[in-house]
């Protein structure tokens, strides 16, 4: 049985480890807050985006169709002005820390099942990413590591991502995606050339004309530079609001299960009390005994 000074060394420990999950807990959930607020703004931004680009492609259907002739597309039915290397890659959004609940392991265990199957080439984002993929693969599968704060990234950082991603054909980003407060889940999200433009099948009936400078191309390059960066911008801040929804869950149960220990010391502390009260009282009546005979 442990004595009382070891049951208030660990009552201690257990108060101290509870402020600090509480902590956690408080400061992923205003992160997570305001975090929710610019995924919904730039969700917006991305559909008056894409709304204006679908106004320029049909408007200029006879002029985007020229340019495809031009670059010899032949009867493909998409047109990218941006150069593509022809490969896939798999990407795994991870953190830079820990303590993000059971998120990260489910959106490894989903970028592990898809790069067992194919021979797309590997990008890790966060250093815990990393972590895992090299305890799974040791280094027997070549891959690129970003490192990517978890809080307060800079455009510089996202920039190196975008360079090096851009020249895919294919990118399938695996991350946590926030459903509710209560349900985030790994998903893989799909950036491709045919995800920029796709000229079969668009209406001209309405649409607005423009003048461009300098030229239609550029522009239409320009347009899908800034979707690919904007796409690729919105899955990160995804993957961002889950993970801070995931730790303060995971910080809330720990509480919990803090709360509970607590008690369970409180009753051994209340059992050594007991303990030596009983034997004060054996003591004393041991005494009494002889101090009668």
């Amino acid at each position: 049985m442990p004595t009382k000074r070891e049951i208030k060394d660990e009552m201690d420990n257990l108060k101290t480890l509870q402020a600090l999950t509480d902590a956690y807990a408080e400061i992923a959930s205003r992160r997570m807050k305001t975090v929710r607020s610019s995924v919904t703004l730039t969700r917006d931004f991305l559909a008056a985006l894409e709304d204006v680009f679908n106004q320029v492609r049909a408007g200029y259907k006879r002029q985007v169709e020229a340019l495809k002739k031009k670059k010899k597309a032949g009867e493909a039915q998409t047109i990218t002005f941006l150069a593509h290397n022809g490969k896939t890659v798999s990407v795994f959004l991870s953190a830079n820390a820990g303590l993000y609940g059971d998120i990260i392991p489910k959106v490894f265990k989903q970028f592990v099942d898809e790069i067992d199957k194919t021979n797309s080439e590997v990008t890790i984002i966060g250093r815990l990413g990393r972590e895992l993929f090299l305890q799974r693969f040791s280094s027997l599968r070549p891959y690129t590591y970003f490192d990517y704060p978890d809080v307060g990234a800079s455009q510089t950082d996202m920039n190196k991502i975008i360079a090096h991603l851009v020249p895919y054909e294919e990118i399938r980003v695996h991350y946590g995606q926030f459903k509710n407060v209560a349900r985030q889940e790994p998903v893989v999200y799909n950036i491709s050339a045919q995800t920029a433009i796709t000229i079969e099948g668009e209406k001209e009936a309405q649409a607005a004309r423009y003048l461009f400078e300098p030229t239609l191309e550029e522009i239409l390059m320009f347009f899908e530079t800034e979707m690919f960066g904007s796409l690729l911008d919105q899955t990160m801040r995804e993957s961002q609001l889950a993970k801070f929804a995931s730790r303060m869950l995971a910080m809330d149960k720990a509480y919990e299960n803090i709360q509970d220990k607590i008690k369970l010391e409180r009753m051994m502390q209340l059992r050594v009390m007991h303990a030596t009260e009983d034997r004060k009282q054996r003591t004393l009546f041991s005494s009494m005994k002889l101090w009668k005979t």
